[in-house]
């Protein structure tokens, strides 16, 4: 299994040799390929081959481009590793509403759920009663947007009245990071699994490739706000060092089932779920459950 995570912030080339990546500056790295889960590219003069953009894909490793602010604004995902690509199209396109609007209410709920879990944490006893009640107020699509409410009550609760997700703050470009990435690594498993991840069961905005991302994303969100909240001191900008450590969110457990997975191994079995409620055309999909921040160990 991929396990690898490889922050990049200065000027190497990258290249292949025998089914390793090789990170050459003054001294050089190998790293197998199929170790690899995700790669970030945080420098503008990294030097990478088509050749070695064409193994990453072949991997299924996510690979990420940030801009000279420092922020994730590429990925790139593989196209082919899915043979039935059209048939999955079709299970989209067929899909009945009213089984959508029965996952996104399952989807609300627990991210609802998860967010009342991080107040808990955070000893904000009476905001996380409100929460829970407001989750089981939840209806099917959430037609009374209770999400919405839910979410002012929360960031006002953990970061203050004044706080809005519209404001450019330091506490918004952390959150704006660690969610990229996680949308990152969704995107990779619904291409991986022959999903369109424009159309989305809640999202449609014309202009965002990866509407499905989007809805998926919703409650792995505060996992990203705990560990941010819990890792990350106030500061001016967000600079690079503090990025190295918001990308290690990608090495915490959710649980699934009662069972503790790596964020990857979550997301893949998200994605799996949503594939098997696509192909039934029932709601089978199952949703991560934040348990505090615990670090996946590796062997």
């Amino acid at each position: 299994m991929a396990f690898r995570n490889l922050y990049i912030e200065s000027d190497v080339h990258l290249s292949i040799k025998n089914e390793q990546l090789v990170l050459q500056k003054d001294e050089e790295y190998t790293f197998p390929l199929e170790d690899i889960n995700s790669i970030c590219i945080d420098s503008l003069k990294t030097n990478i081959s088509t050749y070695t953009l064409r193994k990453i894909v072949e991997h299924d490793i996510v690979l990420y481009i940030c801009d000279e602010k420092h922020m994730p604004t590429g990925i790139l995902l593989g196209t082919s590793n899915y043979s039935r690509k059209l048939r999955n199209l079709k299970r989209q396109l067929d899909m009945p509403k009213p089984v959508l609007k029965r996952i996104w209410q399952e989807i609300v709920k627990q991210k609802i759920s998860n967010q009342a879990r991080v107040l808990k944490l955070l000893d904000f006893e009476t905001e996380y009663n409100s929460l829970m009640n407001m989750r089981d107020a939840v209806l099917s699509g959430d037609s009374t947007n209770i999400e919405a409410r839910a979410a002012a009550l929360y960031f006002k609760t953990i970061f203050g009245n004044d706080f809005t997700r519209r404001k450019d703050d330091f506490y918004n470009s952390a959150l704006n990071y660690g969610y990229a990435i996680v949308r990152g690594m969704i995107s990779r498993s619904l291409v991986m699994y022959g999903f369109e991840p424009s159309m989305g069961i809640f999202h449609h905005n014309q202009l965002n490739a990866f509407n499905l991302s989007d809805d998926i994303i919703e409650c792995f969100r505060p996992l990203v706000d705990l560990y941010i909240i819990n890792n990350i001191e106030l500061q001016e900008n967000l600079d690079s060092s503090t990025k190295r450590k918001i990308y290690n969110v990608i090495n915490t457990l959710m649980l699934i089932d009662g069972k503790s997975y790596n964020i990857s191994t979550a997301i893949e079995n998200v994605v799996k779920s949503l594939a098997t409620s696509f192909e039934s055309k029932e709601n089978q999909i199952k949703l991560p459950v934040l348990d505090g921040i615990r670090e996946y160990r590796y062997a």
